[in-house]
């Protein structure tokens, strides 16, 4: 318990740090595992290292179904130019560079070069999606280019841990050749996962939603997460692309914020989990001892995958600021290759210093790549030009520029929704009750599900790029919240809301939000109108009675005055003189 507590203090310090100098987060989990494993001067934690990482590695599966939730079939149909052009190119060119230099250099027989080529010519989304996330490129060209060429590189997972076998029978007549029914394994695991992700997970999500509340709602989405996991992983696939399936399958649902709502914390936590362990089974004495062999190997390698991806990005029109950062971004090498080299060794392709050398040439591209990324995106900030290269590459994934959020699909909610798209102002509507987004369906008004009091759901949406927030919940406490949540953490970020009487909105008022409409006072006054209307009460005196009550903000319906319009007849908006009316 002393280790975790000093292990959680010195990750928020480092974290800290990295940001002051601008280095992002995993370099400090990286350095905090380096600092704190069984391998460092005063180690605190001296075993069940790949326990720790295994675990971790639930992080990496919780982020690539997170990736998942943003890709929309339709997104990714539209990158299938990247996916299955750019993503081979890359792919099958890095491979034979890298299998030529080692082939060239040290002379290894070319069973061994091409394992070290496939494993290392593969990419870290590990390192990848975090960055994008935390500077907020997902829908950029570099994002989604980074995207499609990591798509592509989890659907080769599964042939290169086939071919490893082979090539071992080939090599030493070790192994033993993938059967049909390992294919067939295969299928069946994909299609198992397709079925929980497009019909069984969404209608227990349904359920839980109408019946348990949030708290079930998210272990219901880790459950299905670990379960599609699991299911790749039993016939021998990156449990990731399980994950990865079925954040693409739920991503069309109306639940699909509150799902990355949900899956974040977690996500987090075992992400930097990751991360550290990888850094405790880094060994700096091994480090130092293969000094020239890694002093040549890293940045070699490192180059020879940028040098690749630059000039294929250009080829496909990414344009050079672009293909500058795109290039960076998928420099790191994967953590699969741990899989990889593991598997190569078992049948007999690898020694004992390979393996340790290609395990530590990975482990330390994740810490040398973050900086590296860093640097390329102050020089592509230089670069950058306005103009739009590639329409085919435009962002499709909605964010909250400009865009109007919305809180509670009431009836008043639904009147707000029709008079934004007759002003042709995009917005996006969340509300819990499945019955109201049912009837927006109906409407074809954008609701989706999600608890907007959930600061987590807020800080997905980007809210402060927002235009504005309008609550219309129709629930005084769960306004109340919302608007605490928001002034908190968004105070600069307009609010607009309705509620039922004065008292209410003085309150919200006192608590930060901009626009506070008393829906009661109104309703009432209008009521009233209709009254005199019809007891043939004239009209300049009717005017100038509801003209009285509306007068200093309410001040008699309010209980701040009392006061009466002239009987013998006030002329409209003269204000009033006398006592009399009371609320």
């Amino acid at each position: 318990m002393f280790a975790t507590a000093v292990m959680m203090l010195a990750t928020a310090i480092a974290i800290g740090v990295a940001k002051k100098l601008n280095l992002g987060s995993i370099v400090a989990l990286l350095v905090v595992g380096m600092a704190l494993g069984p391998h460092s001067p005063l180690p605190l934690f001296t075993g069940h290292i790949d326990q720790l990482q295994a675990v971790g590695e639930i992080g990496v599966m919780l982020l690539m179904f997170v990736v998942g939730l943003d890709v929309q079939p339709k997104s990714l149909w539209s990158m299938r130019r990247l996916v299955f052009g750019l993503g081979p190119a890359q792919y099958l060119l890095t491979t034979a560079a890298i299998m030529a230099l080692l082939v060239w250099i040290t002379g290894l027989n070319w069973h061994l070069a091409l394992v070290v080529g496939l494993g290392l010519a593969m990419s870290s989304s590990a390192v990848l999606y975090p960055i994008l996330q935390e500077r907020g490129e997902e829908a950029s060209l570099q994002g989604r280019a980074a995207m499609a060429l990591d798509i592509f590189q989890s659907f080769m997972v599964i042939p290169v841990l086939a071919l490893i076998p082979i090539l071992g029978v080939g090599h030493a007549g070790r192994g033993s050749i993938p059967t049909v029914d390992k294919a067939l394994a295969v299928c069946a695991a994909v299609a198992a996962v397709y079925v929980l992700g497009r019909y069984l997970l969404p209608r227990a999500l349904v359920l839980t939603a109408r019946n348990l509340g949030s708290g079930a709602f998210a272990l219901i989405v880790l459950a299905g997460v670990l379960g599609a996991g699991w299911l790749m992983d039993k016939v021998g696939i990156s449990m990731a692309l399980g994950a990865f399936m079925i954040g693409v399958l739920l991503s069309t649902t109306v639940f699909a914020q509150q799902i990355k709502a949900a899956a974040t914390p977690a996500k987090q936590v075992l992400l930097g989990l990751f991360f550290i362990a990888i850094g405790m089974a880094i060994d700096l004495k091994e480090v130092a001892a293969s000094g020239g062999s890694l002093l040549f190997y890293l940045p070699v390698l490192l180059s020879i995958k940028f040098a690749v991806l630059f000039p294929l990005a250009l080829v496909f029109r990414l344009g050079v600021p672009a293909a500058l950062v795109t290039g960076l971004l998928l420099m790191p090498f994967d953590e699969i290759a741990y899989v990889i080299f593991a598997s190569a060794k078992t049948n007999g392709l690898l020694n004992t210093r390979s393996y340790t050398i290609g395990l530590t040439v990975t482990s330390l591209s994740f810490v040398v790549s973050p900086v590296l990324i860093n640097l390329g995106y102050k020089l592509s900030n230089r670069l950058k030009r306005r103009k739009q290269l590639d329409p085919a590459l435009t962002p499709t994934t909605e964010s909250m520029h400009d865009h109007v959020l919305m809180v509670g699909y009431s009836h008043v909610g639904r009147a707000i929704c029709l008079m934004l798209e007759w002003a042709k102002i995009p917005y996006v509507c969340f509300e819990i009750d499945l019955a109201r987004i049912a009837e927006a369906k109906r409407w074809k008004h954008n609701v989706q599900y999600g608890d907007a009091s959930d600061p987590t759901l807020l800080s997905l949406l980007r809210l402060a790029h927002a235009r504005s927030v309008i609550v219309t919940t129709g629930i005084y406490d769960s306004t109340k919240r919302i608007i605490s949540n928001l002034r908190q953490f968004y105070p600069h970020v307009p609010v607009i809301t309705a509620v039922q009487y004065l008292a209410q909105r003085e309150e919200l008022r006192q608590m930060g939000t901009n626009q506070v409409m008393a829906l009661a006072p109104e309703g009432t006054l209008s009521f009233g109108r209709s009254i005199l209307d019809s007891l043939g009460v004239p009209d300049g005196q009717a005017t100038a009675i509801i003209n009285a009550l509306k007068a200093d903000d309410y001040a008699v319906l309010r209980g701040a005055g009392a006061v009466e319009p002239d009987r013998a007849g006030d002329k409209p908006g003269v204000a009033p003189r006398t006592a009399g009316y009371r609320s």
